[in-house]
């Protein structure tokens, strides 16, 4: 099956042509007679689109659409409204209630497909990111009320000037957002400045309809302008466009003159989708990047540093070259804790942090993976280079005071190192994780019972 599809018409005949229809595409179809039905079934059903008569016995589509975006179950879901007659005011009330798409009957059955497939395609990519980071209402991700939209950057391309600046004009005489002409040759040389659009408005005309379908599939190519919607304003002459268009990645496709608050509508609507998935896409990066991280010190953790470390191995074995493993544990850090408390230990551990990572290299590798413990992984690095760096780290801590809370005197403390080298060599087989981190943990114990505040390495290094 492609999807579920909510068919809410209280015309028996309606719901038949339609549910033949989604039937040939491979559509699950569910049925409702009425707006108060259609709400019971999709809160039960909950289907992957609603496609509903504008003309109901009990609601109007606006009422209906604002029942729908009040319950947690459908706020997110694609609603598409069917206008037995077009009606200006009605589509602009539906559309400002939280409608998808409007459309006028008849429809011809391809565009109503295409229709379909560009919702739920929309749908189901907001849908993936949404359950890599959980529960979008739990994390804010809820649909903005319409009237609230901060203003965004409308890029304009056309053939004509004339048609160009025509749109900007009535842009202007309605809208908020902050409009551009993009001259359509310089159109993805655009795409890569800095203060490129939101969202773009591509005109296309029956003359020039090769040149705006390859326009649309560069547009959707090209690295900064791809995730940015495009709403397709199709004159008369290319209508038979439409279809193409939408399966060619076109957010929206507009047909002959638009109604200028209509346009207004569907630009916000495509900048508030585009707006809500950069934050998805924003949480998702972040919560990969707390996986990643000790939420204290903002180091690396054991899950980024294990598998690190098992991919330098083997990309060393490729090289050939030497890396350092390097296990470091602050001196006494205990009596860190007993005498000062553990605000203070935790601002020991974020400054210690802060200077080892200063003075390693932009590749090197540093984590903490125990309470005082850090990992440091230093690739293509010779014995001699590793003995400088774990060295410099030793006497820098040393030598570096910690400052306390307001009043109390900075602290001093000391660090021990343990390293052990990796050295490839094609008649030996490659050293394991667990190898090369139990060569550091001896070489530390070494330097703890030395006396501390200084740097060992393993007797025997891996091979």
């Amino acid at each position: 099956m492609s999807g579920k599809i909510l068919i809410v018409d209280d015309l028996a005949t309606n719901r038949i042509v339609l549910k033949v229809k989604l039937c040939s595409a491979h559509y699950e179809v569910v049925q409702a007679a009425s707006a108060k039905e259609g709400l019971r079934l999709a809160a039960v059903e909950r289907p992957d689109l609603i496609l509903a008569n504008a003309q109901l016995p009990d609601a109007t589509a606006a009422d209906f659409v604002k029942s729908l975006r009040r319950s947690d179950e459908t706020r997110a879901t694609p609603i598409m409204i069917l206008q037995m007659t077009h009606c200006s005011a009605e589509r602009r009330l539906a559309l400002s209630a939280g409608a998808d798409d409007v459309l006028s009957k008849p429809v011809p059955e391809a565009l109503l497909l295409a229709r379909l497939r560009n919702l739920l395609r929309q749908h189901h990519g907001e849908q993936e990111l949404s359950l890599q980071i959980g529960s979008t209402q739990a994390l804010g991700f809820a649909e903005a009320p319409p009237g609230f939209d901060a203003p965004g950057r409308i890029g304009i391309i056309a053939r004509t000037r004339a048609g160009a600046f025509g749109l900007q004009t009535l842009l202007a005489r309605y809208s908020p957002h902050v409009t551009s002409v993009i001259d359509a040759d310089r159109a993805l040389s655009f795409s890569d400045a800095p203060q490129q659009a939101d969202v773009y408005l591509l005109q296309i005309t029956g003359a020039e309809a090769e040149e705006g379908l390859r326009l649309l599939a560069d547009l959707k190519a090209a690295p900064r302008s791809r995730a940015r919607p495009i709403i397709a304003l199709v004159e008369a002459d290319a209508a038979a466009l439409g279809v193409t268009l939408l399966d060619m990645g076109a957010d929206d496709v507009i047909t002959g003159p638009p109604d200028a608050r209509e346009l207004i509508l569907r630009l916000s609507a495509q900048l508030r989708r585009k707006r809500r998935g950069e934050r998805l896409r924003r949480a998702l990066r972040d919560g990969l990047n707390a996986a990643m991280l000790d939420p204290l010190t903002g180091a690396h953790n054991r899950r980024f540093a294990l598998p690190f470390l098992q991919q330098l191995i083997e990309t060393s074995q490729l090289s050939g070259e030497s890396f350092a493993v390097m296990l470091a544990d602050l001196d006494f850090f205990k009596q860190v804790n007993d005498r000062h408390g553990h605000a203070a230990g935790d601002r020991v551990l974020c400054e210690v942090t802060h200077h080892l990572r200063a003075h390693l290299r932009e590749g090197d590798m540093l984590a903490r993976i125990g309470g005082e413990e850090f990992l440091i992984v230093t690739p293509a690095t010779s014995r001699r280079r590793a003995q400088r760096t774990a060295d410099r780290l030793c006497a820098m801590i040393a030598q570096t005071p910690i400052p306390l809370a307001s009043g109390l005197a900075p602290l001093h403390v000391t660090i021990s190192i343990g390293v052990t080298m990796a050295t490839p060599a094609p008649t030996r087989p490659a050293a394991s994780v667990g190898q090369l981190l139990e060569e550091a943990d001896r070489a530390l114990y070494a330097a703890k019972a030395q006396g501390r505040n200084m740097v060992t390495f393993c007797a025997r290094s891996a091979a």
